[in-house]
């Protein structure tokens, strides 16, 4: 088998040197290395509660981003290194631990990124399950892969743990009221995207707030109602122009907080709430959206308390969102936004597609087999 890599950013040419370019005007080069199935030993024992698994496909996710930033500066120090990265996968189980029950081999996985702090085991459960996605072989905890039936293909099944337990979770926290008016910011991120799939088949039609013309069009031509605004121009005075917008949103749903927050806090309404899921601005490198606010924090907060604003932080999900939210998938009551699928030997339009595409909406998807 055959796994994506990132090799150093400098240092000689390598064989396994495939595509390089720039990401946040940063070089990065990545490689396809060859990638035998492991022997289990040592450190990297099947274990008692351990799987072994083979991947078929893979997507990115905006946090793999910040994570390409960190391993590449790693990078820099080891110029005969590699990593691999990525979160979001289904793989085929190809080895199983004794005491391994609910999986066999065989059986297609995908992640349970189920967000449990409380260690179980004697070893924590806290969120992803990998962050090396793009190895082809990887040893996994039993309790961190749900298994996927055929029902769902290799594209989708490789798309949905972290956003689709993410929104199920943000939607369940909200605990919505029947006539709630509900904004949806950053409408081509992917979190934003099946949150909006959600809570469209629970029967709500949510504003969503993008800055990209590509995704305007293509959410209008869905029957969503959205508010464009560019780079140059107020995000207040584009919500101020949208025709019909007489008053402000109960409920606002945020991927990225550092850029969206302070300037929508006005608009939300007396006992609104707002949950968020993440930052856009994940590392220094990372080219910023917008200018600083120049609201400081006390001003926010204060804001927040006299109109009764509940502010409400979301990391990933619990088993049963995920599961809720494949249900839903199967029977066909949500849909993934799928951008575009590559194979291994068409790299560069993947990588492109992935990190560097304004246009793109929906998920990139990897197959390796």
């Amino acid at each position: 088998m055959k796994s994506l890599a990132l090799l150093p950013p400098n240092g000689p040419e390598r064989p396994e040197f495939k595509y390089s370019t720039q990401i946040h005007h940063q070089p990065f080069n990545f490689g396809i290395l060859k990638t035998p199935e492991p022997v289990p030993d040592g450190e990297d024992s099947l274990g008692d509660y351990k799987v072994l698994v083979l991947k078929k496909a893979i997507s990115i996710n905006f946090r793999d981003l910040s994570m390409l930033f960190t391993l590449n500066n790693n990078l820099k120090k080891s110029p005969s290194g590699h990593h691999f990265f990525g979160s979001d996968f289904v793989a085929e189980v190809v080895g199983i631990g004794k005491k391994v029950r609910s999986i066999k081999i065989g059986d297609r996985v995908i992640p349970n990124c189920d967000y449990f702090i409380k260690p179980m085991r004697g070893v924590s459960r806290k969120g992803i399950p990998s962050n090396r996605a793009s190895m082809a072989y990887e040893f996994l905890l039993e309790d961190k892969l749900i298994k996927i039936d055929d029902d769902l293909s290799d594209e989708v099944a490789a798309s949905i743990s972290i956003g689709l337990q993410t929104s199920y979770a943000m939607i369940r926290k909200a605990k919505l009221k029947k006539n709630s008016r509900i904004l949806v910011t950053s409408g081509s991120s992917n979190t934003s995207l099946f949150i909006v799939e959600t809570l469209k088949m629970k029967g709500y039609l949510p504003t969503i707030l993008t800055s990209s013309p590509n995704t305007f069009e293509a959410l209008k031509k869905d029957g969503n109602e959205v508010i464009l605004y560019n780079q140059l121009e107020d995000i207040e005075t584009a919500l101020r122009k949208f025709n019909g917008l007489n008053n402000g949103f109960d409920t606002v749903f945020d991927p990225f907080s550092d850029v969206f927050f302070e300037k929508l806090l006005p608009f939300v309404n007396v006992n609104g709430k707002y949950i968020t899921c993440g930052l856009y601005k994940q590392k220094p490198e990372f080219i910023a959206l917008n200018q600083p606010g120049n609201a400081s924090l006390g001003y926010l907060l204060a804001h927040m308390i006299m109109k009764n604003v509940q502010l409400i932080g979301n990391c990933l999900g619990n088993t049963k969102d995920l599961l809720n939210g494949i249900e839903d998938l199967k029977s066909g009551r949500i849909k993934v936004n799928i951008e575009n699928i590559y194979q291994l030997d068409n790299l560069g339009p993947f990588i492109e597609m992935a990190f560097n595409d304004k246009n793109r909406m929906g998920k990139v998807v990897l197959k390796y087999a």
